[in-house]
C-alpha cells in the first residue's frame, strides 16, 4: 500500500495510524452507521463505480438496475445517483485534488482504494450539505468493509489531508485553458487539446462546461398511448418539475424525477426516455403513413418507437441489430409502447443491402460511434475513449453505410446520424460514402424538421451542440437516392 504524502500537511503520527477521528461539527450529529444487513448508499455507489471502471457498462443502466433491487429510502437513492454521476463527472478534478497528498499517481492505486478516495474527495469538496466529519467517517467505514483496517487507515489519512488543504490555486482558464480543463474542468487531456485546437478556447470551454452540467431527464410522449397534457399532469402530480422541451413537440424536461422507470405512466408506455436531439434523425426521415422503414442499428428501439408512432398501423419498421440483448430490450419496449408495426430482427446492417435490395422507402442508420456528444448524460465516456477510437468507429460507420445503401429504394431516403460531432465520424464518413455512391446526394432536412432548419449548416448537415442548444451533440445527414 503506498503512503500518502503527509509530511507537508502537518498530520501527526496518531492520525496517520487512523487513531484519531475527525470530531463532529458543533450542532451536527454524526452519521449513523448502517445496521447489520442494512443497505448502504455509499457502498452501492462504490459497487457501481467499480463496475463502470472494470467493464464497458454504462452508469445509467447500472444505477437503474441496482436501485430497482435496493430497499433504500428516497434520499439514499438520490445519494447513490449523486455520488456515481458526481464522481464520474468530476473525476479529473478529484484526482487533481488528491494528487498533492499522495506519493504516487491516483491511477496506480488499487481500484478499490482509488474509487473510495474519489468518493470521499467528492463528498468533501463538492457536496456542501455533507459535513466533513460525516464524509470522512462514512468513507473510512466503507474502506474498512472493502479492504480491511489497512485500507481504512490509509483512506482516513488521505481524506484528513484533503480536508485540511483542499483550497489550492487553480489554473487560470483564460491564460492556461488547457491546464484548467485538464484539471479543474475535469476532461481528459487529449480531448481538451483536440477541442481547443479545433474550436478555439472559448467555444471549447463552453462545450466542456456544458458537458459538466447536470442535464434534465427528457421524455417524449408516445402518441399511440397518451396525450401530452395527461402525461404532464401525471408527472407533476408525482412531484417532478416539468418543463416543455425546447425543440420537439411532445417533449418534457424533468427535474427531481428520480428513476424514469418509477414514474407514473412509464409501465403503461405513455412516454419514451430520450434526449430531444435523438428525435432529429427521425424527423429527417420524414416518414409517411404506410412507409416500410429499416432501423439498421436499432439498439433498445427508442427511434424505432418514434418511427412507428408516425407510420401508423399500415406501415412496418424492421428493427435490426446484431445484439440479442438489445433485441430483448426492444421486445420489452415494443410490448410496453404498443408498437405492433415494429418487427425486431437479429442481423448485421453490413449485409442489409444485399439481403433486402431496394425494399425500404426509408432507412435510418443511427450508427455506433464514440458517443462524445453525450458526455453530459454519460460522463464515463470521456474517460473511456481514446484518440484511436475515432478511426475505429469511422471504419465501422463506413462499412455500415455501404452495407445499407442498396436497401434504399430508388427515390427513397437514407438518414445517417451519430451522437458524436467529431469530423472523423461525420464529415469524413460522408465524403467517402458520397464519392463511392454517386446515386446518393445530400438533401436539406430543414423542411422536415418542423421549424428547426436553422440547425442545418451550409453543407446541408444538422448539428446540435450541448452548449449551443442544450441537447446532446448530434450529427444528422439526409441522403436521397436518385436511382
Amino acid at each position: 500500500m503506498p503512503r500518502p504524502n503527509l509530511a507537508s500537511r502537518g498530520i501527526g503520527e496518531s492520525e496517520k495510524r487512523g487513531a484519531k477521528r475527525v470530531p463532529p461539527s458543533p450542532g451536527r450529529r454524526a452519521a449513523r452507521a448502517p445496521r447489520p444487513g442494512q443497505e448502504n448508499a455509499r457502498a452501492i455507489a462504490l459497487e457501481i463505480l467499480r463496475r463502470v471502471e472494470a467493464t464497458d457498462a454504462y452508469a445509467n443502466l447500472l444505477v437503474d438496475s441496482r436501485l430497482q433491487r435496493s430497499r433504500l429510502s428516497g434520499p439514499d437513492r438520490a445519494l447513490v445517483t449523486e455520488l456515481v454521476y458526481g464522481v464520474l463527472r468530476w473525476r479529473g478534478k478529484l484526482d487533481w485534488i488528491l494528487a498533492p497528498v499522495l506519493d504516487r499517481p491516483v491511477d496506480t492505486l488499487d481500484s478499490p482504494v482509488r474509487q473510495v478516495l474519489r468518493l470521499g474527495a467528492y463528498q468533501l469538496c463538492c457536496l456542501t450539505r455533507i459535513p466533513d466529519f460525516a464524509a470522512v467517517d462514512e468513507t473510512v467505514s466503507l474502506a474498512r468493509r472493502t479492504g480491511g483496517a489497512r485500507h481504512a487507515s490509509y483512506v482516513n489519512a488521505v481524506l484528513r489531508a484533503v480536508a485540511r488543504s483542499r483550497i489550492r490555486p487553480e489554473p487560470d482558464p483564460a491564460s492556461d485553458p488547457v491546464g484548467y480543463w485538464k484539471t479543474v474542468g475535469s476532461h481528459p487531456g487529449w480531448l481538451v487539446e483536440r477541442w481547443i485546437a479545433r474550436l478555439g478556447a472559448d467555444e471549447a470551454g463552453g462545450l466542456m462546461a456544458a458537458n459538466n452540467a447536470v442535464p434534465p431527464v427528457t421524455v417524449l410522449v408516445n402518441p399511440l398511448k397518451a396525450r401530452d397534457e395527461e402525461v404532464r399532469q401525471a408527472l407533476e402530480k408525482a412531484g417532478s418539475e416539468v418543463g416543455a422541451g425546447r425543440w420537439v413537440p411532445g417533449a418534457f424536461c424533468l427535474r427531481g424525477a428520480g428513476s424514469v422507470g418509477n414514474l407514473p405512466g412509464f409501465a403503461d408506455g405513455w412516454f419514451i426516455p430520450m434526449d430531444e436531439a435523438g428525435v432529429f434523425p427521425v424527423l429527417a426521415l420524414d416518414v409517411q403513413p404506410g412507409d416500410r422503414v429499416l432501423d439498421a442499428c436499432a439498439g433498445g428501439g427508442g427511434k424505432s418507437a418514434l418511427i412507428a408512432a408516425r407510420i401508423g398501423f399500415q406501415g412496418e419498421v424492421v428493427a435490426l441489430d446484431t445484439s440479442p440483448r438489445a433485441l430483448r430490450r426492444l421486445e420489452a419496449a415494443r410490448a410496453r409502447l404498443g408498437l405492433a408495426s415494429v418487427k425486431p430482427q437479429l442481423g448485421d446492417a453490413r449485409s442489409a443491402g444485399a439481403e433486402s435490395r431496394g425494399q425500404f422507402s426509408r432507412v435510418l442508420l443511427d450508427a455506433p460511434c464514440t458517443g462524445l456528444g453525450t458526455i453530459r448524460r454519460r460522463p464515463e465516456i470521456k474517460w473511456r475513449r481514446r484518440p484511436e477510437d475515432l478511426q475505429r468507429a469511422a471504419s465501422l460507420q463506413r462499412e455500415l453505410l455501404a452495407g445499407v445503401a442498396d436497401a434504399v429504394a430508388p427515390g427513397g431516403l437514407l438518414v445517417y446520424s451519430t451522437c458524436s460531432l467529431e469530423p472523423e465520424e461525420t464529415d469524413a464518413v460522408m465524403a467517402d460514402f458520397l464519392a463511392a455512391h454517386p446515386s446518393f446526394q445530400v438533401e436539406d432536412p430543414g423542411p422536415a424538421l418542423r421549424g428547426l432548419g436553422h440547425l442545418v449548416d451550409g453543407e446541408g448537415y444538422l448539428r446540435s451542440w450541448p452548449h449551443r442548444h442544450g441537447t446532446d451533440g448530434f450529427f444528422v445527414a439526409r441522403l436521397r437516392r436518385r436511382h
